[in-house]
């Protein structure tokens, strides 16, 4: 291995490569804040276009997505939906009606004769 003054011995230069930080977790506070700010983020592109991608990286940015599309449909009065787009982000979409799952309007859930 090549050493940068040349002198062939790099055991005085290797050290041991640090643990990968580990996370802190938000205080209660602090995810109401950031859960907020995302929603207003994620909404204000959803009534301006009906659909947004956002980053997730980790399991847990997933997990805080999720709560903050139900706190996008209680601000607009309407379904939204959360997957993920890929390994890295989510799509928020607004469920128009049609798209709902559930019984036709006036199905009685019995077959008629």
């Amino acid at each position: 291995m090549w050493d940068a003054y040349d002198s062939g011995d790099v055991r005085g230069e290797v050290r041991e490569v640090p643990q990968e930080a580990t996370r802190t977790p938000l205080t209660a506070e602090e995810e109401l804040r950031s859960r907020s700010v995302f929603a207003t983020e994620i909404g204000a592109q959803l009534a301006r276009q009906g659909w947004a991608v956002f980053p997730a990286h980790t399991p847990e940015e997933r997990i805080r997505l999720f709560a903050v599309a139900r706190i996008i449909e209680q601000r607009l009065g309407r379904r939204v939906e959360a997957v993920p787009e890929d390994i890295c982000s989510m799509r928020f979409t607004v469920v128009s009606v049609a798209h709902e799952v559930g019984p036709a309007a006036g199905a009685s859930g019995q077959l008629d004769d």
